[in-house]
């Protein structure tokens, strides 16, 4: 009996890790053209709040729906960044769309 608990518990911690992981997986966006760009999830959300791009929904949608809006939300915020003197905040087309 103990071992049949067990193994349910260690299934139903698989599917919980895989959703989760799933959840946080789109770090990597392509645009036609202009090259890949990669986002880092896990550094972005140390600094900003997950409302500034995901809707309330759940599970949580990216709230950013447009290549302009992207463009506003990334560069106004990295170009603040630059000013503050964080050199790592890419502001140029090359430095985020790598090809």
């Amino acid at each position: 009996m103990e071992k049949k608990v067990l193994l349910i518990a260690l299934i139903l911690a698989q599917f919980t890790f895989i959703g989760i992981s799933g959840a946080l997986a789109a770090d990597q966006y392509s645009y036609t053209g202009k090259g890949t760009v990669t986002f880092n999830h896990a550094e972005h959300g140390k600094k900003m709040e997950c409302s500034a791009c995901h809707t309330e929904e759940e599970p949580a949608q990216i709230a950013i729906s447009t290549k302009k809006e992207g463009h506003d939300l990334c560069l106004s915020c990295h170009k603040d960044e630059k000013k503050k003197g964080n050199k790592a905040a890419p502001t140029s087309c090359s430095q985020c769309h790598k090809k």
